[in-house]
């Protein structure tokens, strides 16, 4: 019975222990905040076509920098997909990074910051390295691919 008993333990353990994945289906996230509209909320934001990416990032990080800053410069590659900055930091840490790194993403319909006021985020996706980039499809909600860390939009790109 004991042995019985510490399997079931380890079976429950195991996801904890040894990382969980990410969600194959886009989660309900209700915690986040619009930095630049605070009556918008993230299920209404999200489109039914093309494709949703999901960028969890610190605005501190260089990877994260580098990452905006490119994606920035290939938004007309962007243009099928909306886009979602998702941190944990307040609105003048975002301000920074956007005015330093990422102008060219100021102003498009396609792309909004969002604050994550919880750890919704964290315990829905169990993100493993800033930036955790996650692409998803907006008519089924269903997960294209995510990166963990240092990623590229070259690399990115083809996904969408």
């Amino acid at each position: 019975m004991t042995k019985i008993r510490l399997l079931v333990a380890l079976i429950l353990l195991a996801p904890y222990c040894f990382g969980q994945k990410q969600p194959t289906q886009l989660p309900t996230l209700t915690t986040l905040r619009n930095h630049y509209n605070p009556d918008a909320t993230f299920q209404k934001m999200l489109p039914t076509k093309g494709k949703l990416v999901l960028v969890f990032y610190d605005p501190g990080c260089g990877h994260c920098q580098e990452l905006g800053q490119d994606i920035a410069k290939n938004i007309t590659k962007f243009q099928q997909a909306a886009l979602f900055f998702i941190s944990m930091n307040d609105k003048e840490y975002v301000d920074g990074y956007i005015n330093m790194y990422a102008k060219g993403l100021k102003n498009r319909k396609n792309v909004s910051f969002w604050k994550e006021e919880s750890v919704e985020f964290i315990e829905k996706f169990s993100p493993e390295n800033y930036p955790a980039t996650y692409i998803y499809d907006a008519a089924t909600k269903k997960l294209v691919k995510s990166f963990q860390g240092e990623s590229k939009v070259s690399t990115i790109i083809p996904f969408l």
